[in-house]
C-alpha cells in the first residue's frame, strides 16, 4: 500500500503528508492510554464488570443525548441537580446492545442486573437511568474520575505538540 492511499485527518482531504502519519502515530498512542484509563474507571464503577458498566453509561447517554450540552450543563451544574425524570428519554434493551456492540440477550441480562441494583430502572418506552446513578455519590465520583482523565489526555496532547482547535 502506497502513501497516496492513506487519507488525511479530514475525509476527501486527500492524502496524507507525512507530519499527520506522524501526528496521528502520537495521538493514536494517547488516545489508546486514556481510552484504556476510561474504561477501569467504568469496570471499578460496575464492581469490576466493563460490560455492565459499558451499557449503564449508554444508557445515561442515550438518556440525556438530546439534550443541549451548553444548556443542561448550566442549568444542572450542581451535582445534586442531575435534571428532571421528564428530561430523560427512554432507551430501549436492543438500542443499548446496539450502541455499545453486544448482543441483545447479553445486554438484556446486563440491564437486567443494573435494575436489580437499581442503578436504572424501566419505564414507559425503555430504560431509565436511576437518581442515584445520575446524582449520588458515585455519580459524582465517577465524573470527578472522568474530568480528571479528560484533563490529563489534553495535557499530554499538548505536550505532544498536538493542535487541539
Amino acid at each position: 500500500m502506497g502513501d497516496e492511499t492513506v487519507q488525511g485527518p479530514i475525509e476527501g482531504q486527500g492524502p496524507a503528508s507525512a507530519a499527520d502519519r506522524a501526528e496521528a502515530r502520537v495521538v493514536h498512542r494517547l488516545a489508546t492510554e486514556h481510552f484504556l484509563r476510561s474504561a477501569r474507571e467504568l469496570s471499578d464503577q460496575a464492581g469490576g464488570n466493563l460490560f455492565k458498566g459499558l451499557a449503564l453509561r449508554a444508557i445515561v447517554a442515550a438518556n440525556i443525548g438530546h439534550t443541549d450540552p451548553s444548556e443542561s450543563s448550566v442549568r444542572y451544574a450542581a451535582m445534586s441537580q442531575p435534571g428532571s425524570n421528564d428530561l430523560l428519554r427512554p432507551v430501549s434493551v436492543l438500542a443499548i446492545a446496539g450502541s455499545i456492540g453486544l448482543p441483545y440477550e447479553t445486554t438484556r441480562r446486563y440491564v437486567a442486573a443494573l435494575m436489580k441494583e437499581g442503578a436504572c430502572t424501566r419505564v414507559k418506552g425503555g430504560i431509565v437511568a436511576s437518581a442515584a446513578t445520575l446524582a449520588g455519590p458515585e455519580a459524582e465520583q465517577a465524573m470527578m474520575a472522568s474530568l480528571v482523565n479528560l484533563r490529563r489526555f489534553v495535557r499530554v496532547l499538548r505536550r505532544a505538540g498536538i493542535a487541539l482547535d
